[in-house]
């Protein structure tokens, strides 16, 4: 993926799990590493006797774990997602994006944000700071992400490499020790 002046950039992917394991750990990663970081990252969890979603956000900054899932018990046959903690947890991500940071991560522009709303307007505020920004994409959604960024997003597929590289560009990296890199304000001096 070639470097560009583009500050967000759209992990596209059809395999969820794959896609939050990654975007979640790349922001753990960089947190570790002395990165400012905000944003929400899901937590998929395993419940003995569900087979079917159970997940939470973690708002990185504060470090506050919210649990999206409804409980609809243990036949249900997919997940329900409790709107009233999607507020909660983006609620407190917008108190949070006043701090003076480097990377904000939001795990999914979902079914409820293709529609219009859930994060929607939070990844639109988030946008305009002029912050780089990670969210992911699933490709069932990406025709009404491209919309909705008109243009001023980068792309790439789940792919570690490319998203390093996208940081890099951006002077937001760690190295695999955990040491951090220059941050893109260190770079400006």
């Amino acid at each position: 993926m070639a470097s560009s002046p583009l500050n967000i950039l759209a992990v596209t992917y059809s395999d969820g799990f794959a896609a939050d394991r990654l975007i979640a750990g790349t922001a753990y990663r960089l947190r570790d590493g002395g990165v400012t970081v905000a944003g929400l990252v899901q937590i998929n969890t395993d419940v003995p006797g569900r087979t079917k979603c159970d997940m939470a956000v973690e708002e990185l900054y504060t470090r506050t774990k919210f649990q999206l899932s409804e409980d609809r018990g243990p036949a249900a046959r997919g997940c329900r997602l409790d709107h009233s903690r999607l507020s909660d947890a983006a609620g407190l991500l917008i108190d949070v994006l006043d701090r003076e940071l480097d990377l904000i991560v939001l795990n999914k522009f979902g079914k409820v944000e293709a529609e219009g709303g859930g994060l929607r307007d939070l990844i639109g505020h988030a946008a305009l700071l002029d912050i780089p920004l990670i969210v992911g994409v699933p490709y069932r959604n990406l025709d009404q992400w491209r919309y909705f960024v008109d243009g001023l997003a980068d792309e790439c597929e789940v792919s570690e490499g490319a998203i390093e590289q996208w940081l890099a560009a951006r002077g937001l990296a760690t190295c695999k020790d955990g040491r951090r890199l220059p941050t893109r304000d260190s770079l400006r001096q």
